[in-house]
């Protein structure tokens, strides 16, 4: 029988996320106190793909826990930063996300700023050439990942981000034992969905469009749950924020689109129900997945951190189970995905666990 690499390592999220709380809290603090020191106001996490999406859901830590004068937290694309780069000065610091420690972006500003501005590296992967670039390095717990769909690695790599940013934000330590809860909730979360999938299978395997939508923290769920189910089931997916879903992809819902609707308990999602509501009514078939579900079609039942801002972390990992489910009933191997080359084409072999981009 042939070895279920990705759903290994779904299985694996749970105990990646404590392990990096146990590995990376202590050098998490001894940065932030050097951002102290060094009076920094702005911090900029940069990514592409998966990073970003950590990038973006660890600066709602920053957002949510910010105060006037304090740390302002900004998430970019590295290759936006690369090539469009904001004007710095020493009150700057620069939080950089690879899994791999290789992507190539991310080097090459590490590259250009890492004498003039705080650097610090976040990745799987010790040796890595974002470790000899960096000020400072966070190396995520759980392992290397051993496929080019990587799941366990999001959950590692933010579990690191949002330790960063707690310990810059000077968060209280209830925040910190929250964090650390989350393990719970996503073992508990891909239970439920190991029970709910076999059900909802059937019923969404003909489609090829996928609307994933929430709001806030539950936004950058989206962006990595949609990014899984292009990745593994090889359907066309878009994750979305609520209102932008609202005004935008809401025009062209039907009987032949999945929208994947996704809660945090958090302040936006009453707007994403009504979005959930009126989906349904115009003919989409809707999966919620979180604490609540309104539109009376499908639901992975999945409980909220108390800080919602730590959503992503229980959102994704049930999702990914079921892109891989679902890829598994279409005829697809994630654990060897035909799209490989394309990857490599492109320049990103660091994706594909082979040479540096």
């Amino acid at each position: 029988m042939t070895e279920e690499l990705i759903y290994q390592e779904i299985l694996d999220t749970p105990q990646a996320i404590l392990d990096t709380i146990a590995s990376s809290r202590p050098v998490a603090e001894v940065i932030a106190e050097e951002m102290h020191r060094r009076s920094i106001r702005r911090l900029f996490l940069i990514g592409n793909g998966t990073s970003y999406y950590s990038s973006l859901a660890a600066a709602y830590s920053g957002r949510l826990l910010g105060k006037p004068g304090a740390i302002q937290f900004y998430p970019m694309m590295a290759g936006d930063f690369r090539h469009f780069t904001p004007a710095l000065n020493e009150h700057d610091a620069i939080i950089g996300i690879s899994a791999s420690g290789e992507f190539r972006d991310v080097l090459a500003v590490f590259e250009r700023w890492n004498v003039e501005i705080l650097c610090v590296g976040i990745t799987q992967v010790p040796g890595s050439s974002i470790t000899r670039l960096a000020s400072h390095t966070l190396l995520a717990g759980g392992g290397q990942s051993r496929v080019s769909v990587m799941t366990k690695t999001y959950a590692s790599t933010l579990t690191a981000a949002h330790l960063l940013v707690l310990a810059a934000a000077r968060a209280p330590q209830e925040t910190f034992q929250d964090l650390q809860g989350c393990a719970a909730i996503c073992e508990e979360g891909i239970q439920a969905a190991e029970l709910a999938i076999p059900a909802i299978l059937p019923q969404i395997a003909g489609f090829e469009h996928a609307f994933h939508f929430g709001a806030g923290p539950a936004y950058a769920a989206c962006l990595e749950s949609a990014l899984k189910m292009k990745e593994m089931a090889i359907l066309h997916a878009e994750g979305a924020e609520t209102w932008e879903m609202a005004s935008g992809s809401a025009i062209i819902l039907d009987e032949r689109s999945l929208c994947v609707a996704l809660y945090s308990a958090g302040a936006g999602d009453s707007s994403t129900a009504d979005t959930a509501r009126h989906a349904r009514r115009w003919g989409a078939r809707v999966l919620e997945i979180g604490p609540q579900a309104v539109a009376g079609d499908m639901h992975i039942p999945v409980s909220s951190p108390q800080y919602d801002m730590f959503t992503s972390l229980c959102l994704v990992p049930p999702l990914a189970l079921l892109a891989y489910r679902l890829a598994k009933s279409r005829g697809y191997d994630p654990d060897r995905p035909a799209w490989s080359e394309r990857y490599t084409d492109q320049g990103m072999s660091h994706a594909m666990g082979q040479e540096k981009a």
